[in-house]
C-alpha cells in the first residue's frame, strides 16, 4: 500500500520539479534516515507510536525495505519527470 503512495507522490514531484534527479535522490536517502532516526531514538518512537495515525507496522521497517522505498521513489521520479 504505501509502495503506491511512494510512487504517486514522486510522480507529483517529478512532474513539479522534473531533471532534478540527484536532489529526489538524495531527497530519498535523507527521508529514509529520518525513518531510522525515529525508530532508534526512544523519545520520538514513542511520540510517533501515539500520536501517527499510520500503523508502527509501515514505519517501523528492515533496511531491505527503505533500499526498496529509495528506488520506487526513483522510478516514480522519472515518470513524473518524463510527463
Amino acid at each position: 500500500m504505501f509502495t503506491l503512495n511512494h510512487i504517486l507522490l514522486w510522480i507529483f514531484i517529478g512532474y513539479l520539479y522534473p531533471n532534478h534527479y540527484y536532489l529526489a535522490f538524495f531527497l530519498g536517502i535523507l527521508w529514509e534516515l529520518f525513518e531510522r532516526f525515529i525508530v532508534y531514538n526512544k523519545m520520538l518512537y514513542y511520540f510517533v507510536k501515539k500520536y501517527w495515525p499510520v500503523p508502527e507496522k509501515y514505519w517501523n521497517e528492515i533496511n531491505k525495505n527503505s533500499m526498496v522505498d529509495i528506488c520506487v521513489n526513483m522510478i516514480g521520479y522519472y515518470i513524473g519527470s518524463n510527463i
